[in-house]
């Protein structure tokens, strides 16, 4: 690592914290996320508030150390200056320009003179104000307050008081070191002292080494084998393992969230095989995956033929003699082996009985607290699937697959496996529904009905698959919200925004022409009684808000504009799919012409009817006319609109805006050049409006509201 050479008026900064294996899953969250690092965001926020200038902040993580590196720090504070508005110049001064009794104890108080005060206008009305200017300190000086303020706020999900100080962390803290260009910055935090040393970890033991500079600190771990950067290590995890499968003629199975784990419990990644009984080869693929990542972290290797083979990789933390290896493999081989006989005596237990026949015991097990059992989820999920089915007209073996999968689709929550390995619930559900002779098409869908789990993860594969994870998922979000158990601005504690932006991604990214709306609907009506009352009146406007929110996240996500987004979500949001594809299809033509003046029509009509206080009729009277002009915009609006509604429900968006901004835009410049809209006469006035009306409606109520475009 190269840190940089700047002017003496900078310097780069390098402030470590040294502690105890810190939560591996808590880190992968934290650098796996697609948003900026909350650690780094942290940093940059502290510094920004003590006015101190920098260049660029960086955040690295190992199990036992946060790395914080800021290039070219300014030497010192950046220097502010505010203004305190007193009073008004007219109470501060006299007709002839001299300071009031009033101002002269004001300035008194403050212990300031008279010449500290300026005089400048406040609402059109001149004001005095009083300059203040901070001091400015050196940055040398302000580290100490920076980092013990950044440690402070470094909050992890589980905290615990580390030292008597009674500073939080979530695990103790060992060492400090910073140092600021060239010289060590000495202080204290809590009862540990910052010192010119960084600490590693070997073979259980802490070995502490003094460190020169900052140059020297990234050279000292790379010569210990420590690796700082979490993606360069990550990458290392993985060619190492795969290295390893390659030698066994295997390949590594896939498990990205096992893999960002293991990244966070290791500094310097070695690689390590061994075997288990090919007995346990009759277990599904992922329960042996699921066996071996649970509690060991290791990972299991695939044949060429895509099934498990008998041996496991595990990832060491630092180098091992083949003597050590050894001892290794043999207790991680033996804990294993326990661990793969209970994965087979539950499958046999499981499958001596049909799936279905575990369904009736949902009675017993609580979905949501005052939302009924999993047997009533279930339930729900049987009607929905049928009111989806006749919506996307599925053939009739579809409808009844689809009702038979949502029927059994929580059956194996009660089984020994799920109790044991609940990440399992749905994947083994559908072994054991092709074990109890269930037809393909329906063991899939209740595979695949928690999919995606997460931000990462996959979409359902299969259509019904894809149509129950959409009812499982809306099921959550209307029950919680029927409950009041909305997310906060920091709390979700049952991921309805990750639901909601599933459904959506699934919508869209398999092309399903399903009504939200009506599921929504639907849904709330199949909860029935476990609609709280005071919740019943808004729930569906806060559902449909929440969508629309998850929504407008997912297409600016895509790269879509967010304006864009609005002005198509205003004209309808039923069919997501569809407001997709307005979306993709507006952002192809935004940059034309055609786009632009309909724009103009969409805007210019737009504000003139926001003005406007009277009802409108729902069409213009043309006996009411008094101009040629207004004649001639409704007859282009009589010969245009079935040709554009017939564009738009083609979803030829181009063909409909070309339409629309040939019929009005020429016509409506001569229009609002020559004709006064707000004339006196009322009859005559709503008319003119209810028409132009008519004009813009045409296009915002069927393609997009353009007047939320900023241009």
């Amino acid at each position: 690592m190269k840190t940089s050479v700047h002017k003496n008026t900078t310097n780069d900064l390098l402030f470590e914290i040294g502690c105890e294996e810190l939560p591996a899953t808590n880190l992968a969250d934290i650098f796996e996320s697609t948003a900026e690092n909350v650690l780094e965001i942290r940093l940059k926020k502290i510094l920004e508030e003590k006015r101190i200038g920098f260049k660029s902040c960086r955040v690295w993580a190992t199990p036992r150390r946060l790395v914080f590196l800021t290039e070219a720090v300014e030497a010192a504070q950046q220097p502010k200056e505010e203004r305190i508005k007193i009073i008004s110049k007219e109470e501060g001064y006299d007709a002839g320009g001299a300071p009031t009794p009033k101002l002269l104890t004001i300035l008194k108080h403050r212990g300031v003179a008279v010449g500290d005060v300026m005089i400048e206008e406040f609402n059109g009305k001149p004001f005095i104000f009083l300059k203040k200017s901070e001091g400015v300190r050196k940055t040398q000086e302000l580290l100490p307050e920076i980092f013990e303020a950044l440690v402070k706020s470094l909050g992890f999900p589980k905290n615990m008081k580390w030292d008597e100080s009674g500073i939080y962390f979530p695990r103790p803290i060992r060492n400090f070191l910073c140092f600021y260009g060239d010289k060590p910055v000495l202080f204290k935090i809590g009862q540990t002292h910052a010192k010119p040393q960084t600490i590693i970890f070997s073979k259980a033991k802490r070995s502490a080494y003094n460190v020169k500079n900052i140059p020297a600190y990234f050279s000292l771990l790379k010569k210990r084998g420590v690796i700082l950067d979490p993606v360069e290590r990550k990458a290392a995890i993985q060619k190492n393992l795969e290295k390893l499968a390659a030698s066994y003629k295997g390949k590594l199975y896939e498990d990205p969230f096992l893999l960002n784990e293991v990244n966070f419990l290791v500094e310097s990644p070695q690689g390590l095989a061994a075997p288990f009984g090919e007995e346990f080869l009759k277990l599904p693929l992922e329960v042996l995956a699921v066996s071996m990542a649970r509690k060991q972290r290791i990972f299991g290797l695939v044949g060429s033929d895509g099934k498990i083979m008998p041996k496991f990789l595990a990832v060491l933390d630092g180098a091992a003699t083949s003597k050590q290896a050894k001892v290794i493999s043999f207790n991680i081989e033996n804990i294993l082996h326990a661990k793969l006989q209970d994965s087979l005596f539950f499958y046999k237990e499981d499958t001596k009985a049909p799936l279905e026949k575990k369904r009736d015991e949902l009675k017993n097990l609580i979905f949501l607290k005052n939302a009924g059992s999993m047997l009533e989820k279930s339930q729900r999920l049987e009607h929905l699937a049928s009111v989806i089915s006749a919506e996307l007209s599925l053939s009739g073996q579809e409808k009844t697959n689809l009702s038979r999968a949502a029927k059994l689709s929580k059956a194996d929550l009660l089984t020994q496996m799920v109790g044991e390995f609940p990440e399992l619930q749905g994947v083994i559900g559908r072994y054991y529904a092709l074990e109890s002779r269930e037809e393909a098409a329906v063991a899939e869908a209740i595979g695949q009905q928690y999919l995606p789990r997460t931000v990462q993860d996959r979409l359902p594969e299969s259509k019904l698959g894809a149509l129950l994870s959409i009812l499982d998922k809306t099921d959550l979000v209307v029950a919680s919200f029927a409950l009041g158990n909305e997310p906060t601005s920091s709390l979700d504690p049952f991921g309805l925004r990750r639901s909601a932006s599933a459904v959506l991604k699934i919508l869209i990214e398999k092309k399903i022409p399903l009504s939200l709306k009506q599921l929504l609907e639907q849904n709330k009506k199949e909860l029935g009684a476990y609609v709280q009352k005071d919740k019943e009146e808004a729930l569906l406007k806060k559902l449909d808000f929440f969508f629309k929110d998850r929504f407008k996240a997912l297409m600016t996500d895509k790269g879509f504009r967010e304006d864009l987004v609005e002005a198509v979500m205003a004209t309808s949001f039923e069919k997501p799919y569809e407001v997709f594809c307005r979306v993709e299809a507006l952002s192809k033509i935004a940059s034309k012409e055609t786009w632009n003046q309909s724009w103009k029509v969409v805007e210019r009509t737009a504000n003139i009817l926001k003005g406007n206080k009277e009802a409108l009729g729902s069409s213009p009277d043309p006996s009411v006319f008094t101009e040629a002009l207004e004649h001639r915009v409704f007859e282009s609006y009589q010969k245009s609109s079935q040709a554009i509604l017939k564009a738009a429900q083609a979803q030829d968006f181009a063909l409909a805006t070309s339409l629309y901004a040939g019929a009005f835009f020429d016509i409506l410049i001569e229009f609002f050049e020559k004709v006064f809209v707000n004339a006196e006469d009322l009859a005559v006035r709503k008319n003119r409006l209810t028409l132009l009306k008519s004009v813009n409606r045409l296009y915002a109520d069927n393609i997009a509201d353009l007047s939320k475009i900023r241009l």
